[in-house]
């Protein structure tokens, strides 16, 4: 709470330095030394947080390696047993021969590492944080002698401008003297504080400097230690195997004269292509096909019945070779219901005619008796209405990107159709919107 209050009470004075109302105090000696001890604040952080990474991508390093070797050998092995690789491609010999070997070198190599990473930790890391407790303190210290030169200026400006005052009445007399007391108090604060920051600061400047330096050499040779340990074990592995004396550029040509068509080969594989999804497809052919009211995706005829000739037409444009796309397999046909009849032909023997009506005679003079009534007037059509829906007769799941999946009962708006229910309509539901099979749903 007190901390509270002088800080209210500073303010007025802060504000108007700031603006050039009020006489603010420097100390250029004492400047400089702040500065400088600004610079190794800094440069302190920079060194810890190069340090860390330094470590983390060693520790990166050695772990990526040792995986990238065990996953080559366990690439290998069942290829090489199953496929008899080192018969058919002799020139791979060394690298089937070789792999286990690589993977147990990196392995021994992080595990020898490792303790130098901890060295980095224990006598590089843990001094440097130390150094930067040390320094946390001084600027603490730095703050505090700055409040107090702020109460320094602003006892100094009252005072000043209350004796410059020609006037003075009873209370000002007892403000000038209490501002005095004051005044003197702050005088002798800030005078302290800043005599002891500007005694100690080059000192300590100069010791962190004899700190830091032996932490620096240390890292160096730490550094140094695991590169010649990485460029040891690696020899060791290499000797008899590979040459070490070419040049990156020429590793390169060797890759590129050994690979041949391989690449080339592989890349024309249909499993290698990216897969079209039934939307994109769609839209490639309405595209292409701008007459084409859709692209038909004819499923097997799940109702019994035959395929439209819309439908038949546009089965053609659904097969995509395999060098550029994939091919949508056709909807599974609707489950049929439980306990359901097939449907009947339309003309079957066993259905007859119903017998024709016979009115009575009595009913016959009577209508002849009476004027036969006016027709009724026409009805008016009803207008067709811009949005069409149908449900859904049995669940749907979708084969692919694009396609509008549904479960029995769904009310699904129709965007595009076709004439055929053995082509494959465009819809939405619940804000999604994909194709569907035709024979999967009912006007609603």
């Amino acid at each position: 709470m007190k901390g509270i209050t002088k800080a209210i009470m500073r303010t007025p004075h802060m504000v108007g330095s700031k603006v050039g109302m009020s006489k603010k105090s420097a100390d250029p000696e004492f400047d400089e030394y702040q500065r400088n001890f600004t610079t190794l604040e800094a440069e302190t952080e920079k060194f810890v947080k190069n340090t860390k990474a330094f470590s983390d991508a060693v520790n990166s390093l050695f772990t990526s390696g040792s995986n990238f070797a065990q996953h080559f050998s366990t690439v290998f092995h069942p290829i090489g047993s199953e496929f008899d690789l080192l018969g058919k491609h002799p020139q791979a010999a060394n690298t089937l021969k070789n792999v286990d070997d690589y993977q147990v070198a990196l392995e021994e190599l992080r595990t020898t590492i490792a303790p130098e990473l901890e060295l980095i930790s224990s006598r590089v890391l843990a001094p440097v944080k130390e150094l930067q407790g040390v320094m946390k303190t001084i600027r603490k210290m730095i703050t505090k002698r700055e409040h107090k030169l702020v109460d320094y200026d602003r006892f100094n400006n009252s005072l000043t401008k209350l004796r410059d005052k020609k006037e003075k009445s009873l209370s000002d007399e007892k403000n000038l003297f209490k501002l005095e007391q004051d005044f003197e108090v702050a005088t002798n604060e800030y005078e302290y504080i800043n005599g002891a920051m500007k005694q100690d600061l080059p000192r300590f400047m100069s010791l962190a400097t004899n700190f830091i330096d032996p932490l620096f050499h240390s890292f160096f040779y730490m550094q140094l230690n695991i590169y010649y340990m990485l460029l040891e074990k690696l020899n060791q592995f290499a000797d008899g195997k590979y040459d070490v004396s070419i040049t990156p550029a020429q590793i390169a040509d060797e890759y590129e004269a050994k690979r041949g068509e391989s690449f080339e080969t592989i890349e024309a594989l249909g499993l290698t292509q990216r897969i079209v999804s039934t939307s994109k497809l769609v839209q490639q052919h309405r595209a292409l096909s701008p007459n084409s009211a859709t692209f038909g995706r004819p499923p097997t005829s799940p109702l019994g019945r035959s395929p439209s000739a819309a439908s038949t037409s546009t089965t053609g444009s659904r097969n995509i070779s395999a060098g550029s796309s994939f091919a949508k397999k056709a909807p599974p046909p609707p489950p049929a219901p439980f306990g359901s009849k097939p449907p009947l032909g339309p003309s079957s023997p066993n259905l007859a005619a119903p017998p024709p009506y016979s009115p009575s005679s009595n009913g016959v003079s009577a209508a002849a008796a009476k004027r036969a009534p006016p027709p009724p007037p026409p009805l008016k059509p009803k207008p067709q209405p811009n949005v069409q829906y149908v449900v859904a007769l049995y669940d749907f799941a979708a084969q692919a990107d694009g396609d509008l999946d549904f479960q029995t009962g769904d009310r699904i708006e129709v965007i595009e159709r076709t004439s055929s229910a053995e082509d494959w309509w465009t819809g939405r539901l619940n804000g999604r919107t994909g194709v569907f099979p035709g024979n999967y749903v009912q006007d609603a």
